[in-house]
């Protein structure tokens, strides 16, 4: 059973083209309202959706991981995960 292809490999062709699609909306939005402004303006938004592309990758990630090698005790890192995520969103933005 060749494991790369069945899993790593979707893995990395929707994360890797992910970021590339992300990337370049990021940056199209950067030159179309001008850089630094846009980013004074919205930095917030924009390291929520950072974070969120980070999350979520993290997430399959360690998923992933844990179903290759048979070990559920990972699943007490992505809760860990949503827990640091809820005290993350819940504190006052500012």
């Amino acid at each position: 059973m060749d494991l790369f292809s069945h899993s790593w490999l979707p893995f990395m062709y929707q994360y890797g083209f992910g970021i590339l699609i992300f990337g370049g909306g990021l940056y199209a939005v950067f030159k179309a309202y001008g850089g630094i402004k846009f980013w004074n303006e919205y930095s917030i938004w924009i390291k929520i959706l950072i974070w969120g592309f980070i999350y979520v990758s993290s997430i399959h990630l360690i998923m992933t991981i844990s179903a290759l090698n048979d070990s559920p005790q990972l699943y007490f890192i992505i809760l860990s995960l949503y827990l640091f995520n809820v005290f993350l969103l819940t504190r006052k933005i500012s």
